[in-house]
């Protein structure tokens, strides 16, 4: 529970971790005073892909879909469309648009050449996965569910092109950038001078930056890692963070998890974080599933589970 402008704002789980619920439907036919609950915003883009991989020539090159109108929705109340489309306009990742409609949406999909920065991230030992990013519209949700939780930074370790923290100040909170790869940081600092959306970059290792002189009050921490290789990673964010005695009355953590486990996956619970959740103490606000360029393939997409940290004084 987490107070919003006076009010106390529940944000309850509703977690299954064997199966996914496809909302699509429901999420084009159920639009209240033409605002959508982040769960239904969330399986209308997972529904749009999954729609989009039945027709799709996975021969080509990686792309992301941008929603741009749909019929029975209001986008445009939903996603701000033109800062999103200025985004990739302004990222040399992104190229080759072309409209397409796809379940009475229409859609605007990106070609994505990512090898390039792949490269790069993965030649820091420090990296625990290299630059493979969430959707551009995924970032989008994953920053408008924060803000309704009362988070007031989203702050992105292993940030890679800084969508989250651009998508993250459109939204009306403070992005923070954190990345250690040379050549991400100067391709976000170009975002910045072009599309003139404010974030910070802090260039550097997360298990080793000094958050006391960011001045957070409700901070979110996205942890770019799946289970397993970004549990290392959280694990000594959270340590670097206490021994900082950095102690905002709220601390959150969004863990990216799997809806399918390896063979002897360590934990199995939680999308993959349940053992982590338990040993730091996090309460579950949340999850929601979205499309991430490794599951560009798939039909199952990627599960978010948004936690709280509860810190012992």
């Amino acid at each position: 529970m987490l107070p919003i402008g006076g009010k106390e704002y529940i944000y309850a789980p509703t977690v299954d971790t064997n199966h996914i619920v496809d909302l699509f439907v429901r999420a084009l036919s159920r639009c209240i005073d033409f605002l959508l609950h982040p769960q239904d915003l969330a399986s209308l883009i997972v529904g749009l892909k999954r729609e989009h991989i039945r027709s799709c020539d996975f021969n080509g090159p990686t792309y992301e879909i941008l929603p741009l109108d749909c019929s029975m929705v209001e986008i445009g109340n939903e996603i701000p469309i033109s800062k999103l489309n200025e985004f990739a306009y302004h990222n040399p990742i992104f190229s080759s648009p072309k409209e397409v409609n796809i379940q009475n949406c229409r859609c605007k999909v990106f070609s994505c050449e990512i090898i390039e920065y792949w490269l790069s991230s993965k030649k820091h030992d420090a990296c625990y996965q290299p630059f493979y990013p969430t959707w551009l519209i995924s970032s989008w949700v994953i920053c408008r569910s924060a803000k309704l939780m009362g988070f007031n930074e989203i702050v992105d370790i292993g940030s890679g092109d800084a969508r989250i923290p651009y998508c993250g100040a459109i939204a009306g909170m403070r992005g923070i950038s954190v990345e250690l790869d040379d050549n991400l940081v100067d391709l976000q600092r170009q975002i910045i001078r072009s599309t003139g959306v404010e974030f910070d970059i802090l260039d550097g290792d997360a298990c080793k930056t000094n958050f006391e002189k960011m001045n957070l009050s409700r901070p979110m921490f996205l942890i770019s890692g799946l289970p397993e290789h970004g549990e290392v990673l959280a694990d000594a964010v959270i340590s670097n963070l206490i021994q900082q005695e950095f102690l905002p009355s709220h601390i959150g953590f969004a863990l990216m998890g799997s809806h399918t486990m390896k063979k002897y996956a360590r934990d199995r619970s939680l999308f993959g974080w349940g053992r982590f959740i338990a040993q730091h103490n996090l309460h579950v606000l949340d999850f929601l599933t979205l499309p991430t360029m490794w599951t560009n393939e798939q039909s199952i997409d990627t599960p978010f589970i948004f936690s709280l940290l509860e810190l012992k004084h």
